[in-house]
């Protein structure tokens, strides 16, 4: 990909001149500076951006020459150290945090995605400075910790959904709860900065990450971090792996709504918005003959059909500065039931419909539906959903009463073969019903 400007070349100019800085502000303001000086960029400093989604943000450093944006994020990590260069004296404070660290700079990288594949900016790039070895150096521990997935050191290759680890408390991840997605591939090279002197903190490395339309157009997802499922033909001879362009894209959509789902058609509404504000055409209840699909979207020669499903236990806690009070729906026998009625729908809808795409979806924060089962022989022991289980052919009750199968008796049959993987939607803290997961089966009727 050739690249409109050289963010290294700018840097090594910029060392010579101001190997340290006082604190981030210093450090974009003499960025900004040298990219004037060295180009003769028109420069703004947080200059805010109206993504085409309707949402707003906002960008460290905006550089404009004929016509061409270059959107720059910048982060100052620094370990506490003491210096003088010429007749300035240096003091900077140890700053920690590197869970909250790491999260803050691949959130900026996701910003930049957006900003450049909403056409805001023709190229951007993450440029972060640290004296701290634990931002780029990999553990020597390999043990699991609660920013794993945010890890940024040297050689790391950063793609697809990030959350935050089962364990991350609710006040390491405030403000901080919604996964990132990361659409393109990138991978992680630290060069030196300046090398002040011999000790561990007297050496600043920096990491540049550059974002293309290429890059943030990138579908393919490594096997590490597979989407949602294994769909598998008739023939089991056949595999078709389901982790490409179309599950990832749409898990990038839910993930965008960044709130907690209310009840079913909540979720419904706040899926159709992101839609129609990332430029599909939505309609809701689009009849399909027999057939009424929650939402269809379309793009383009893209087309989308989705069914979606909202079941919450009972929580109350805070979110984005609004108080959340969810009932406890229960009668997880019904919503299985009902979750795969929707997934055998979307196959009889889209049978005629070769190159639609169909999704059935759910969202909760009732660990019952995503946990395996400790017993089994329960009536609704078919229509099971828990993690790594496999689905296909007839499913029906075992037993159950008139009162759950009333308007339910019907045989369902799945005529694909679906292996379940739920994935992370939200997390509010490591409380009971706190973590919130999205489960999404692909429906290729073709």
């Amino acid at each position: 990909m050739q690249r409109n400007m050289d963010i290294q070349a700018v840097l090594q100019a910029l060392a010579n001149k101001r190997p340290i800085f006082h604190n981030e502000a210093d450090f974009q303001h003499a960025l900004a500076w040298e990219l004037r000086e060295l180009y003769q960029y028109e420069i703004r400093l947080e200059r805010r951006i109206e993504l085409n989604n309707g949402q707003r943000t906002y960008i460290d450093v905006l550089a404009e020459k004929n016509g061409q944006k270059v959107a720059i994020e910048l982060k100052y990590k620094m370990k506490a150290f003491q210096c003088n260069v010429g007749d300035e004296e240096f003091s900077l404070l140890n700053q920690g945090a590197h869970d909250i660290g790491r999260y803050d700079i691949l959130k900026d990288l996701q910003r930049l995605e957006a900003i450049v594949g909403n056409e805001l900016a023709a190229e951007g790039y993450l440029v972060l400075l640290t004296n701290d070895v634990s931002y780029y150096a990999e553990p020597l521990v390999t043990r699991a910790t609660v920013d794993q997935e945010f890890r940024i050191h040297q050689g790391r290759r950063i793609h697809g959904l990030l959350s935050w680890g089962e364990r991350a408390g609710a006040g390491t991840m405030k403000g901080r709860e919604a996964a990132i997605a990361i659409k393109g591939q990138y991978e992680m090279e630290w060069l030196d900065y300046s090398i002040l002197d011999h000790s561990a903190q007297g050496t600043i490395r920096a990491l540049i990450v550059h974002v293309h339309s290429a890059a943030v157009q990138e579908s393919s997802i490594p096997e590490a971090v597979q989407i949602c499922l294994v769909r598998e033909t008739e023939d089991p001879s056949n595999v078709i792996e389901v982790g490409n362009s179309h599950v990832s894209d749409l898990l990038n959509y839910i993930c965008a709504i960044q709130d907690i789902p209310l009840s079913q058609i909540d979720l419904q509404h706040k899926l159709s918005q992101v839609l129609s504000n990332s430029g599909y055409r939505v309609e809701t209840n689009r009849t399909f003959g027999p057939f009424k699909i929650d939402v269809w979207a379309d793009k383009g020669m893209e087309q989308l059909a989705v069914e979606v499903r909202c079941k919450t236990a009972l929580l109350q806690s805070e979110y984005n500065g609004k108080s959340i009070h969810l009932k406890n729906q229960a009668a997880h026998d019904i919503s299985r039931y009902d979750f795969w009625k929707d997934v055998e729908k979307l196959e009889k809808a889209l049978k005629s419909r070769p190159g639609v795409k169909g999704y059935a979806v759910l969202i909760t924060n009732d660990h019952s539906y995503w946990e395996k089962p400790s017993r089994s022989g329960t009536v609704d022991e078919d229509f099971r959903i828990h993690q790594g289980r496999e689905i296909h052919g007839r499913l029906s009750w075992r037993g159950a009463s008139g009162g759950t199968t009333h308007l339910r008796e019907e045989v369902i049959t799945i005529k694909g073969r679906y292996r379940l993987n739920w994935q992370p939607f939200l997390r509010l803290g490591s409380g009971k019903n706190e973590t919130f997961k999205v489960l999404m089966v692909q429906v290729d009727a073709s």
